[in-house]
Order: structure tokens, then sequence, then C-alpha cells
């Protein structure tokens, strides 16, 4: 009886030092760690682009900056902390195909009073990355890296809620495509596409944004400067026949999945400059390619604006329909969804 008094008591001492070692998050009225999430609307159209893996992918991460601001005082919280995302879909929700888990470590926890203020930066992978010491976000881009640069920032007041942190991403780049077609309905008359470029465009610039507001504003022009020299952009030429972009006929003019698209491309958001160009070679019926270079600044879109801007968080589709006496351009403006990031939802936890 002893004996098995001793084992009574060796196992409740286990139990009560495994109760001991439960995470604090799950005590009533202990530390909270902080936690993110963020609800994303439904897919766009194919007048932009429309890939929910540039974000929600397995191994995808985010860099995530937080000061916390307390009687005159700041703390920094986070200082560029990676979010990876570990699971696509999230366990718990299957049924959503871009429901997802991101994690962090080691865990932050809430203090019961203060403002905090939250900026995410993704992709994780562009290092070129610093906030100075006025609070002032620096992002360096290089559009050549073709990545799609986005931005979420937040303030959460601690006396209010310890909720999980709502990000909500914004495009920072311009998304600009060019889309192929022949005027033509005839199999006998076949264009095939054969070299492509961009010219005469920036290729970087630095994205700055005050990351301590209470109210974010929208994302503008002044978000941008410091631009390089201009130079050429996105290079393809086919290197064999079977290389060739068979150039579609549309049934219907408006819609761009009836054409042959180049790009997406993101880009900085500049001034065009009076020489931006794309050229492009086509070749008929497999006969010798011809080069044309097709001048669009101030190519006047369906507002009748004149495009001599890319500007962030706008999307611009260029139409080009080739006929046998030459072609014709049009162009579509859309603003980019700057809120919400395309997807269904998902949460970065701890």
């Amino acid at each position: 009886m002893r004996i098995l008094r001793i084992i009574s008591a060796l196992l409740v001492s286990v139990l009560l030092a495994s109760c001991g070692k439960q995470e604090p998050a799950d005590m009533s009225g202990g530390p909270r760690p902080i936690r993110f999430g963020t609800g994303l609307s439904a897919r766009t159209r194919a007048v932009k682009p429309d890939d929910p893996s540039v974000l929600i992918s397995v191994g995808n991460s985010a860099r995530i900056f937080c000061t916390r601001e307390y009687s005159g005082l700041a703390d920094t919280v986070f200082f560029g902390r990676r979010l990876v995302c570990d699971a696509v879909p999230d366990p718990s929700t299957p049924s959503l195909p871009y429901s997802s888990v991101w994690n962090y470590s080691p865990l932050e926890y809430w203090e019961d009073n203060g403002d905090y203020y939250f900026t995410a930066v993704f992709p994780f992978s562009n290092s070129d990355v610093s906030i100075d010491n006025s609070y002032r976000l620096h992002v360096g881009y290089l559009a050549g890296n073709n990545t799609d640069l986005m931005v979420a920032r937040t303030h959460q007041d601690a006396t209010v809620s310890t909720d999980p942190v709502d990000l909500h991403f914004m495009h920072t780049t311009s998304a600009v495509r060019f889309l192929f077609g022949k005027s033509s309905a005839s199999d006998q008359d076949n264009y095939e596409l054969t070299a492509f470029e961009l010219q005469n465009l920036v290729p970087s610039g630095t994205f700055m944004m005050t990351t301590r507001v209470s109210d974010p504003p929208s994302i503008s022009f002044s978000n941008w400067g410091e631009f390089g020299n201009r130079t050429n952009l996105f290079s393809w030429t086919a290197d064999t026949p079977g290389d060739r972009k068979t150039i579609t006929h549309p049934a219907v003019v408006s819609d761009p999945d009836g054409y042959t698209p180049m790009g997406w491309y993101y880009m900085v958001p500049q001034t065009l400059s009076t020489d931006a160009s794309v050229r492009f070679s086509v070749s008929y019926n497999n006969g010798e390619p011809v080069e044309t270079i097709l001048n669009f600044y101030g190519a006047t879109d369906q507002n009748s604006e004149l495009g001599t801007a890319w500007l962030p968080n706008c999307v611009y589709n260029y139409y080009i329909t080739i006929t046998q006496s030459g072609l014709d351009l049009t162009v579509k403006t859309v603003p980019w969804d700057e809120v919400q990031v395309i997807t269904d939802d998902f949460n970065f936890e701890g």
C-alpha cells in the first residue's frame, strides 16, 4: 500500500508539472501572444494579375516591424522578424484552398496598454529594407526581379483590443502587360511573335512610407523616389521556330483572355519618358520576322486619359492588334485592389 501511495504521489506531481508547462496564452488572464491575421477578397478578373500563390505559398515569408508607444516612449517589438507560411491550406479549413498557417518565433506578447504600430513587407527576400530614425520605411526595388512588392500597416490600441492584428497588404508597384492579337480570324493568316523588349524605362527605385500612423493613407506616387537611369527590360527572343508565340484572334476585342499575353511585369511607378517603347518582331506565315518599335508614351486609355505615367497600385493593359497594313494600339487601365490581396483568409500565427 505504501508503494502504491508513493506511485500515486509521483503521478500527481508529474501531472501538475505538465500543467505548469502549458502555453501561457492558454491560461486565463495570462500573457497574450501577438498574432496576425487578415481576411481577403475574392479573386480578381483577368484584367488584373490573378495568382494567389504570389503571396500564399508554403515557404513564402514576410517581414514584420512593430513599435509600441506609451507615455511618450517608444519600444521596438518586432524589427524585420520573419513570418513563414507553413501550410496551405490551413488544416483546420481544408475546403479553403488558399487558407494558410504562418508562424514566427520566438513569440512576443501584448502589454496591457500602449499604441502598437505594425508594418509588414512582402516578400521577405528583399533584403534592402530599413526603418530610419523618424520611423519611415525604406524599401529598395528592382523591376528586373519582377516581384510584386506589397506592404501592410495598421495600428492597434492594446487597451481596446489584443485580437489578431489584421494585415491588409497593398500593392506598391505598377502592373503592366502587353497583349498581342491579330485582326484576321482566318487560319490562313498566321502571325508569330519572335522577339519582345521594353525600352527606356526606370528599372529601380525606393519605396518610402511613414509607419507610425493611426489611419494609414493610400499608396501614392509620392511614396516613390530615387529612380535609377532608364534602360531596357524584359528582353525575350525565340531561339527556335518552336519557341515562337502564336498570335491569336480575339473573338471579343475587350477580353484579354483572347490575346497572346506578354507579362505581367511589376514595374517601378514612374513618369514615362517620351521614348518609352515596346520593341517586338512578328513573322507572317513563316516569313522573315519584321521588327516594330511602338512608342506608347501618351497613349490614350478608355477614360481618354493620356498615358504619361505608371502609378502605384494601378494596372495597365496594352492591347496590340496586328493587321496586314500595320497595327492598332488600345490601352486599358484599372485600379488594383489596393486594400486586399487576392485569395481566401489566412492567418499569421506564432
